[in-house]
């Protein structure tokens, strides 16, 4: 059950300040996330902080794991992304984690067991994509050693 002494709309107001404060004359939006992002470093943990605040809430609340672990795969991606230059910069104004995760909080309310069947479905293709990639990063470096073997020492025999 649900804590009703947390509430969504609070979470809400920090999602909407880190996402979606501003508004440019074409509609589209953007917070302080992306704002920040352009100081290095420090701009990043201040709004990860607030990211990771959300979740703490959420969990508090007593969304259930799958929700939350759905949760952290949003902000997993903020988080990765953001570490490639410029993309990162670019990514910042337009993945909206801290939206999206309020966005599932409501979706949850309205309708929990399609959410949370949809929400364990997107973490297992998850973690199949982890390992897919982590498997052809294997296959990728296992070639180039064998590869950059055979060019320099190419009188050798291979087994």
């Amino acid at each position: 059950m649900l804590s009703k002494g947390l509430r969504v709309q609070d979470i809400r107001r920090i999602a909407d300040m880190l996402d979606t404060k501003f508004k440019l004359p074409n509609g589209w939006r953007f917070g302080w996330d992306g704002i920040l992002g352009l100081i290095p470093g420090v701009g990043t943990a201040i709004t990860d902080a607030f990211s990771f605040y959300i979740l703490f809430r959420a969990a508090l609340m007593g969304y259930p794991p799958s929700i939350i672990m759905r949760m952290i795969i949003n902000v997993a991606i903020d988080n990765i992304v953001d570490k490639v230059p410029i993309l990162g910069f670019l990514f910042d104004f337009m993945w909206k984690s801290n939206t999206k995760n309020v966005a599932l909080m409501d979706r949850y309310m309205a309708d929990p067991e399609r959410t949370r069947k949809a929400s364990i479905v997107m973490i297992v293709f998850t973690v199949f994509f982890i390992v897919a990639l982590y498997l052809l990063c294997l296959a990728a470096t296992i070639y180039a050693a064998y590869w950059l073997f055979k060019k320099f020492f190419p009188d050798e025999t291979y087994i």
